[in-house]
């Protein structure tokens, strides 16, 4: 799946003021980063990308985590799921070009980006994983938190999440969240609404997708 003006704009970075928001496709913190990061990342997501083909869904989660896309540069993954060499290690990420890009020797590994790999199977094939606000928005002088993006933030960026609609054409759209949920509303599209599965939400977010999943085929 090539999303062309999406990615385009995704690399540009989030438009006007936005502090404490890391783009990790452009930027890169010396003490928190390895040489080259940002090319990395970007060559991650673009293979994920080809990986993915077209989808047949997405699901939309709220923006990137400091223990997931911020250093693998895809939505709910992190870099130990791409390059680690343990039974974390996604099975379409082996023999491919990805790679870790953070300094952190033990390589950072999301409970939300296990949570999401583990209920699709595993399987990158025909599942896009995007944010509503695709950047690392933190605590200002705390680059490894997160925080929600402002609903203006959010807002002055859907030009991003608009282009990854139009080049998926009619693929059925899962908002994992509420921020997501109402990113695309702000859009005019409606979506189906599950539980995040940080916090406590895992079970039910597995029960809500496998429903989601159920109802789309029969």
């Amino acid at each position: 799946m090539l999303l062309g003006p999406a990615l385009v704009a995704l690399y540009r970075g989030p438009r006007g003021a936005a502090p404490a928001v890391v783009n990790p496709y452009r930027e890169e913190a010396p003490e928190l980063d390895l040489p080259g990061a940002a090319r990395r990342r970007r060559r991650n997501l673009e293979t994920y990308l080809e990986l993915v083909g077209r989808p047949r869904w997405i699901l939309l989660g709220e923006a990137l985590g400091f223990r997931g896309g911020r250093f693998s540069g895809i939505a709910f993954t992190s870099e130990r799921q791409l390059a680690g060499d343990g039974v974390r290690r996604l099975p379409w990420s082996a023999g491919r070009l990805f790679t870790a890009t953070s300094r952190n020797p033990a390589l950072w590994l999301e409970p939300s980006g296990s949570v999401v790999w583990g209920a699709l199977g595993g399987s990158a094939r025909g599942v896009l994983l995007w944010n509503a606000f695709p950047w690392h928005p933190h605590h200002g002088g705390r680059p490894l938190s997160n925080r929600r993006p402002e609903p203006a933030l959010v807002a002055a960026n859907l030009h991003v999440l608009e282009a990854v609609l139009a080049a998926a054409g009619p693929a059925r759209v899962l908002a994992v969240g509420r921020t997501a949920r109402q990113a695309l509303a702000r859009l005019g599209r409606d979506a189906p609404l599950l539980r995040h599965p940080a916090h406590g939400g895992a079970a039910r977010f597995r029960a809500q997708l496998a429903e989601a999943l159920l109802k789309r085929y029969n």
